[in-house]
């Protein structure tokens, strides 16, 4: 079977269809099948991620690296599995192992060494390490906002962008008045979600990263977001908070509860321009390359912080890379 065809059928909004392409493709064993129907069903079909961490550990076994890159990434998330980041990792070198690239590159990252001694990559693999935040340090009292420095390596920085950059879109906010999300004019830059489907151990590792630097639970972030703005784009002036007395806001705070806190990672710095604003708190700030910002969207006692308005402001030469985190009052 061409599995082409089945990207095809998802192209056209056809999911159903692809889907039965592709377990028909899957049902003769074959190892690049598998790993397809795999990543078809956890992108596109949540309602069958069981089925879809199936058909990825089978098509492991067919020895399909990409799939096995899958159970790695869905190990470390605690996904489907008990998170280990042992066994995250045993998983990211049988992949390596079996010859897919983007993890192999992966693996030289995560232990600082471009050699090709795979087994002994995987052993230098500093969990400890990965885990752990330099110290926050309070920059206003009001709104609450807290800075990292040296939060990330350049090198990992340099990562993330080139992880993000081929799912950039333009990007979307809330709708207070329906829910869901809309296009709004006073937002023009671009952003993405980075699934776990089209995610790795890097991004695994930093936010758990960001969990020890916030001390949040883990439990309660949403997906990553990273954010471009080229010159010119910006976000305007608005609060991360969802304020339940718009319609839109009640069903999402009462279901997944209120985003108490934002975490913003400089991922790049060779652009002039674009601080983030805090307009009502008369600051605006610049981090350096891997520095990171954090703010809290409501006060100690839960009510929400006006004064945490803040905006992206445009660049005016160069591009604004930031990986965007935010983070709820109960598990996502």
């Amino acid at each position: 079977m061409d599995l082409s065809t089945a990207h095809q059928l998802t192209a056209e909004g056809k999911v159903a269809e692809a889907t039965d392409y592709l377990r028909r493709a899957a049902s003769t064993g074959d190892g690049n099948a598998l790993a397809a129907l795999a990543k078809h069903l956890l992108l596109h079909r949540p309602d069958l991620a069981r089925e879809g961490i199936g058909a990825a550990g089978a098509a492991a076994k067919a020895g399909n690296g990409e799939a096995a890159h899958l159970l790695a990434v869905f190990i470390a998330a605690g996904v489907g599995f008990k998170a280990d980041w042992q066994v995250a990792l045993n998983a990211l070198l049988h992949s390596v192992e079996l010859g897919w690239a983007p993890a192999q590159r992966e693996l030289q990252l995560l232990s600082g060494d471009n050699s090709t001694d795979w087994r002994q990559l995987r052993a230098r693999v500093d969990i400890p390490a990965w885990l752990r935040s330099p110290p926050a340090r309070p920059l206003l009292a009001a709104p609450r906002i807290f800075t990292i420095a040296n939060f990330a390596s350049p090198a990992v920085c340099d990562w993330l962008i080139a992880l993000s950059r081929p799912h950039m879109k333009p990007a979307m906010t809330y709708d207070p008045a329906g829910g869901g999300s809309h296009y709004e004019a006073s937002r023009t830059n671009s952003a993405c979600h980075i699934v776990l489907p089209h995610s790795d151990l890097v991004v695994a590792f930093i936010r758990s990263r960001m969990a020890n630097g916030t001390g949040l639970s883990l439990r309660w972030f949403e997906i990553t977001t990273f954010l471009h703005y080229l010159p010119g784009q910006t976000f305007a002036p608005h609060h991360d908070y969802l304020d339940d007395s718009f319609p839109g806001y009640v069903g999402e705070v009462a279901h997944h509860g209120q985003r108490i806190l934002t975490f913003l990672m400089y991922l790049n710095d060779d652009f002039e321009g674009g601080e983030t604003e805090f307009p009502l708190a008369g600051i605006r700030h610049k981090g350096r390359k891997g520095d990171a910002l954090f703010f809290w969207n409501v006060h100690s006692d839960g009510r929400l912080d006006h004064q945490s308005l803040h905006a992206g402001l445009p660049p005016t030469h160069g591009e604004k890379w930031l990986l965007s985190q935010w983070v709820r009052n109960k598990p996502v």
